[in-house]
Order: structure tokens, then sequence, then C-alpha cells
């Protein structure tokens, strides 16, 4: 009996031992260690509290990825419109310009192009380099500019240099527009100032009306009509002379004798004081030298 007993106990006690490791088994499944019922709520609070934290911060992160690719997108576009591929027009301010003429300065545009690729973006494009560069294979271009007109196409924009004297020697023509610069290509009428060479030094083929006589002459010419000195008619070289010019005003039949190495503005005002002068005392000499700077001889 007392054998039954004890084996009904051990039973018993067996089985209860294995029933209190798997409640303590299910306890640690659900509970963290030193976790009690008051505590779990508040373990388990902060884990969903956790999860949303976690997943707003995914929801930042691709927004921002988001943010960043349609900043690229829009950059990318800019850059775009922004981008001059090809020159496929060309305008400026001359009544005419033929095919051939618009063709050769496409080509030399393309070549500057060539050498400054990123200048083919409009916010890095430098005028003033590309007109500099023009004028050195095409001085008759005073400005050139390049206007974005579409996707990948770009117009040109030129501004020629108007003349304001001529001269031609041995058959080739120059010109002279009021900034002194000479050229050779004259896309407007003919000027109303001439210069004739009676020195006969440009047969023997010395250059008596040099880019510098003509640029003296452009200046002194502009700076009379701007100071209201009188408008030239004509320049001439007289025989002998390599220094000095003599010019014919409107309605005047004595020439003003100018050295051609003095500042063309300071030898424009004596020319314009004298005129003042002889109209103030009613003369009319045979001629004007205005050659020594502040003096005026007439005869």
């Amino acid at each position: 009996m007392m054998g039954s007993r004890r084996n009904k106990t051990a039973k018993k006690s067996g089985r209860q031992g294995r029933y209190s490791d798997e409640i303590r088994e299910e306890l640690n499944t659900n509970f963290t260690r030193g976790a009690t019922l008051a505590t779990y709520h508040v373990e388990r609070e902060k884990t969903d509290r956790q999860k949303e934290r976690d997943l707003r911060a995914s929801r930042r992160k691709l927004s921002s990825i988001l943010l960043i690719i349609l900043l690229i997108c829009g950059l990318g576009l800019l850059a775009l419109t922004q981008f001059s591929g090809s020159i496929t027009s060309v305008s400026s301010n001359a009544p005419t310009l033929q095919n051939a003429d618009t063709a050769k300065y496409q080509k030399i545009v393309g070549e500057y192009m060539s050498k400054n690729p990123f200048e083919r973006f409009q916010f890095a494009r430098r005028n003033n380099n590309l007109t500099n560069y023009l004028a050195t294979q095409a001085p008759e271009v005073k400005t050139a500019s390049i206007e974005q007109t579409g996707l990948l196409q770009g117009k040109l924009r030129l501004e020629f240099r108007e003349p304001v004297a001529m001269w031609t020697v041995a058959g080739q023509t120059n010109y002279v527009d009021a900034e002194g610069v000479v050229f050779a290509r004259n896309y407007f009428g003919m000027p109303a100032v001439t210069i004739t060479d009676n020195s006969g030094a440009a047969g023997s083929g010395n250059a008596v009306a040099s880019s510098r006589l003509l640029k003296f002459v452009g200046q002194v010419t502009a700076e009379l009509k701007k100071n209201n000195g009188g408008v030239v008619d004509r320049v001439v070289i007289p025989t002998g002379a390599i220094r000095y010019a003599e010019f014919y005003l409107t309605n005047r039949q004595y020439p003003f004798k100018a050295q051609i190495d003095r500042v063309a503005a300071s030898q424009a005002a004596d020319i314009a004081a004298m005129t003042r002068y002889l109209d103030a005392n009613h003369l009319t000499p045979s001629y004007v030298d205005v050659r020594v700077a502040g003096k005026g001889f007439w005869k």
C-alpha cells in the first residue's frame, strides 16, 4: 500500500513539475524577463510606437529620395533649355545678308563653341569673348550674341559696323566706322566721306592710308558730328604728306590740316573751335592749320 501511494505521489509530482515547466515556458514566451502584468502593456506600447516611428522615418526617407529625383530631373530639363547645340538662324542689323555670309559667320561661331564647349550653355556664355573672336576673322562685326530659340537650338544675333569713311587704292576698298575700326566688308550704303590720296606714295607700295590713318579719320569725323563741329565731306592726303591729312567740311571750300599723330578727339575739338572763330569773325581763309595742339593758323 505504501509503495502504491509513493508511486501515485511521484507520478503526480512529475505531472505537476511538467506542467510547471510548460507554464514557465509559455510565460517566458509572452513576457520579457523581469516583466510583470503592470509593465507588459507599457513595453508593448513602446514597441508599437517604435514601429510607427520607423514607418515614419521610412516615409521621410522615400520622400527625400523622390524630391532629389525630381530636383535632378528639373535641373536636367533646365540645362537642356539653356543648351545651344546648333545655330539654326542668323539675324542682323544689315539690310540684306547673303546665305554665303550667313554660313561664314555660323562656321566661325561653331569653331568658337568647339574651343569653348561649356559656353553652349546660355548661363555660361561670354558674348564679349564671342564678339572678340568673331572680330579677329570678321572685323565688320561690332557685337555678337546667341539667343535661345528652342530646345537645343540657338539664334545668332549680329550687329555690323556702319562706315563713316572709305578709301580705295589698288582696287582694294577699306572702310572705317565711328570707333575707328577698319574693315573691308560693308553691308550698308557707301559712306559720304571719301579719302583721296594725292601723295603718290600708295602706288609705290607704301601703306599711306593705313589702318592708323583710317582710324584717325573715322574718329575725327564722328567727334566733329557729335560736338556740332561740322560734317566732314571728304579727306585728302596732299602730295608728299605722310603724317597729316586735309579735312574738307560741308559748305566750306578750304581744308583743315590735321596731324594724325595727335589724339583724334583733341584734334576734332581744335577744328570745331576754329570753325566757330572763323564764323564769328566772318573769315574765309584758303586753309586752316590745326596740327599744333591748342593753336590754329590760317592763310
